[in-house]
This record gives C-alpha cells, sequence and structure tokens, in this order.
C-alpha cells in the first residue's frame, strides 16, 4: 500500500467510528467506546470494549494513551480502533466525543479513596457527570456527556419510512425499532453516556431536510436531532 493511500485511510478513520455509532443499534457484539483524561478537554486515553451478548459485560477490551496529542485526534490510534473492532465482527457502536473522568485507575494509580494527585481537575468531581460532588450547579455541555436520541412517534413510523432514503436500513416496524433503540439507551448508559430522548416530528424533520438541501437519510436525522438538543439546552432556557 502506497504512503499516500495509507495516510488516506488513517484520516478516515476517526470519521468511519462516528458513522458507525451514528447507527444505531444493530445486534452484537457491541463496541463501547470511553474517552478519559486529565481534565475535561484533553482525551489522554482511549478504552475500548467489546460485548458479545446483549446486557453482557466487555470480553475484550483495549486502551491506548497518549501523552502530546488528544487520542479523538490521533489518527495511528483511530486506525488501530477500527481494526480492532473489525477483528471482533462489531455490529454496534456506542461512543461520545466526551470525557468521562480520569485516566488513571484507583487503586492501581493512586490509593482507594483517594484522589488522583495527577489530576487534580478531577478532585471532589463526579467522574461520569464532571459535576462537583455535592453541588447544586447544572451539568453543562462540557461537564456531562449527553447525547439526543431520536424518539420518534409511533403513528408516524410509516411516514418516516415512506420519505427516507435509507429506509431499507430501518426496522420494517415501530416495535422493531422501539426494542433496538430501548437497548441502545442501556448500553449508552452502560458506557458512562447521558442519552436524552428527543420527540421527533417526522414532517418537521422533512421539512429542515428540505431547507436544508438535504436527503433524509442517517445523517440527516443524527444532524436534526442534535440541532433540537442545542436548543432545548440553550443557555438561559428553563
Amino acid at each position: 500500500m502506497s504512503t499516500r493511500r495509507r495516510r488516506h485511510g488513517m484520516r478516515r478513520a476517526r470519521p468511519t467510528l462516528q458513522k458507525r455509532a451514528q447507527r444505531g443499534f444493530r445486534g452484537c457484539p457491541i463496541a463501547t467506546i470511553a474517552y478519559y483524561g486529565p481534565d475535561n478537554q484533553f482525551a489522554s486515553k482511549v478504552a475500548v470494549g467489546i460485548i458479545l451478548q446483549e446486557g453482557g459485560e466487555a470480553v475484550f477490551l483495549e486502551r491506548w494513551f497518549a501523552k502530546d496529542n488528544d487520542v479523538r485526534l490521533d489518527p495511528s490510534i483511530n486506525r488501530q480502533i477500527v481494526e480492532f473492532i473489525g477483528r471482533h465482527n462489531v455490529r454496534s457502536v456506542v461512543m461520545t466525543d466526551g470525557i468521562i473522568g480520569c485516566p488513571h485507575e484507583e487503586g492501581i494509580d493512586y490509593p482507594e479513596g483517594e484522589s488522583c494527585p495527577q489530576c487534580p481537575y478531577w478532585a471532589d468531581r463526579d467522574r461520569w457527570t464532571g459535576e462537583p460532588i455535592g453541588g447544586e450547579g447544572e451539568k453543562g455541555p462540557e461537564e456531562a456527556v449527553v447525547m439526543g436520541v431520536a424518539w420518534y412517534r409511533p403513528e408516524q413510523w410509516e411516514r418516516l419510512r415512506e420519505i427516507s432514503e435509507d429506509r431499507e436500513e430501518l426496522e420494517t416496524t415501530y416495535e422493531d425499532w422501539k426494542g433496538s433503540a430501548e437497548r441502545a439507551l442501556r448500553e449508552m448508559r452502560k458506557a458512562g453516556m447521558y442519552p436524552e430522548k428527543v420527540d421527533i416530528d417526522v414532517e418537521d424533520l422533512l421539512r429542515w431536510c428540505n431547507e436544508q438541501n438535504q436527503p433524509v437519510d442517517s445523517s440527516a436525522r443524527v444532524r436534526y436531532t442534535a440541532e433540537k438538543v442545542m436548543q432545548q439546552h440553550k443557555p438561559g432556557d428553563e
């Protein structure tokens, strides 16, 4: 393989992971991708677990570390993650860009019950939400990993399939989709994410896509849902 082609593949690794995650729950095996760092800005560690059956624990686990470059932006690490999940025939990917705590392990890197001396940012903070322990402040987008999940209405499911260009990737019935969506929510929570159901009006989604001159597909549905979440969490909104 030429150097040019190899570099092109490395650049595409991160978008490939994000695209796989956007597809939602597609069955097992499941890959969970979690990022850790000394604060909520720089990710120095990524842990990837492989869950072979629904409700099970990670059977395979790999970790990658970086000192100078954020692991989320490291093309070599992202390429290795793609290869790792490929070897285990992963069907579903659950991941987040947010950082969910200190990269060091209690009882291994520092004594149990104490704060990590290398990561003062996380002292007296919940490693999952980023909030000060016992604090009453609201969670901001940098403190809690909140992921919007499109939640469709049963009476509009056939309409969604009708207008979607990727209808073959959608479940045939609303009941099948809801079952998959509920499983995805559980896996997100296990991975330390905070999924938030976002009520979707299919006709409004279609209008938005027309205004954006974009077909109704997985990418559009994710973008539309993300915008709805941002609108719901605008500063000053109740």
